[in-house]
């Protein structure tokens, strides 16, 4: 039992989201000879309060503090992993977690954390690996958090078998889990099996009727089957369920805009009223880059199906410019000003970006940014001209300067190549739309000194 009862009194506070009142009742409450046990168990609460207050910079001078003090403890170890990845510190938080699985390798927690922390620097191999340790620690059939995590992960690489008996596998034990029944019937889905998704769309409804979720995957199921106004029924009950949700806005756009008797006011509204939603909330937060690319990318494709090339190319150049373009934009694009060639050679270009005085779009104090890019074009010079073209597009301001670095093409005989490049050299190998296909990850920005 602890020797301060103030503390068992601050955890329901976080715990009921009054992050602001626990924060300050840990600052009124702070003793320096304080037990060991309870001195901890302060920290991590006084951190995860700072995190949930926003405070990151006190947040992660804290967490340094108490993982100085108690180097050993896991739980202070998880703490500064878990702040380091809050502020984007990748490689240092894969470091603190390892450090707490050095001092328990049998917690699931810190194997989940660093299986997050590996699949977003792109060690997806490795991620996985984490996840199934993490489920093999939980002792009540698979941690929650890494069953969703790893079938995720599963699915966007395309096993989709392999995932399904994963999530059927969990509900096996714990057959009421709203959210991965909701994950099950995605899967399912995928799968072409869309009765049997349904059922399973409509079993966590009736467990939970106001899942925003589950509306919004049973209406794409729907949709699917060919039951339209089925479909466009729950997806309109899933945008009042979760009015704040782009990328039910940005589908239900799409729909409206295809439809023989479209309003298209209501239409584009819905499709801008997307975007919008996406600047606001997401245009400088990283970790929201793949829901933010995945709705760009449906705002894109309503708009360049329906004839509204114009528009759908500013979209691009937002998405280029907030990190959200996809290949599948890209690809659009390129066979549109392009063309296809069975001709062409994979080019890796690293792309320096410097401007004098900084675009809105990019972070304060920053000078420019470096960005790596994948382009298919017939030679050197036109994968610098693609490169440069691009750039262009999202970058049009004339203060910006831009160096290229163009790394010569590899090919299968190449020592070892990964499968990920195998498979796109042979990708490159069928007629392919020229131009950048595919933008590397985050940018590195350059910060003023």
């Amino acid at each position: 039992m602890s020797s301060l009862p103030q503390l068992d009194a601050i955890a329901t506070l976080l715990n009921q989201g009054a992050a602001d009142s626990a924060v300050r009742l840990l600052r009124s409450c702070w003793e320096p000879d304080l037990p060991p046990d309870d001195l901890v168990r302060m920290y991590c609460m006084w951190v995860r309060g700072l995190c949930e207050t926003g405070e990151l910079d006190h947040a992660l001078t804290l967490a340094r503090r108490a993982a100085n003090e108690f180097p050993r403890e896991v739980d202070v170890l998880i703490a500064l992993g878990n702040v380091q990845d809050l502020v984007g510190d990748l490689e240092r938080a894969r470091e603190a977690f390892e450090a707490a699985i050095d001092q328990d390798p049998g917690g699931g927690l810190q194997h989940y954390n660093l299986g997050a922390v590996l699949e977003r620097l792109g060690r997806e191999m490795d991620a996985e690996v984490c996840y199934r340790r993490a489920n093999e620690c939980d002792p009540h059939g698979g941690m929650y958090e890494a069953i969703a995590a790893l079938g995720a992960l599963l699915r966007r690489q395309g096993r989709l078998e392999e995932a399904e008996q994963i999530y059927d596998l969990y509900l096996s034990d714990d057959s009421i889990n709203v959210e991965i029944l909701v994950e099950h019937g995605i899967c399912l889905s995928d799968l072409d099996r869309l009765d049997e998704a349904i059922d399973r769309f409509d079993f966590a409804l009736s467990l939970d009727p106001e899942n925003a979720g589950a509306q919004y995957n049973k209406a794409i199921t729907l949709y699917r089957i060919g039951r339209y106004e089925q479909a466009l029924a729950a997806l309109e009950r899933a945008r009042q369920l979760d009015k704040g949700n782009a990328l039910t806005l940005a589908v239900l756009g799409g729909w409206r805009l295809s439809a023989a008797d479209c309003d298209l006011d209501e239409a584009l509204g819905l499709l801008y009223g997307a975007l919008d939603l996406l600047e606001r909330r997401y245009a400088q937060d990283p970790g929201q880059l793949g829901y933010c690319s995945l709705v760009a990318e449906e705002i894109f494709e309503a708009l360049w199906q329906n004839g509204r090339q114009g528009e759908a190319r500013e979209v691009a150049r937002l998405a280029g410019q907030r990190e959200w373009i996809t290949p599948h934009i890209l690809d659009c694009l390129n066979e549109a000003d392009h063309g296809r060639s069975p001709q062409v050679s994979m080019y890796t270009v690293v792309a320096r970006a410097e401007a004098g005085e900084r675009p809105e779009h990019w972070p304060e104090n920053t000078d420019g940014y470096t960005t790596g890019l994948t382009v298919l074009a017939t030679d050197e010079n036109e994968a610098r001209e693609f490169c440069l073209q691009y750039l262009r597009s999202i970058e049009p301001s004339p203060d910006i300067r831009f160096t290229l670095d163009v790394v010569p093409p590899q090919s299968p005989s190449d020592p070892s190549p990964t499968l990920e490049l195998m498979a796109e050299l042979r990708g490159a190998m069928q007629p392919r739309p020229r131009g950048v296909a595919r933008v590397h990850g985050q940018r590195a920005y350059i910060f003023r000194t």
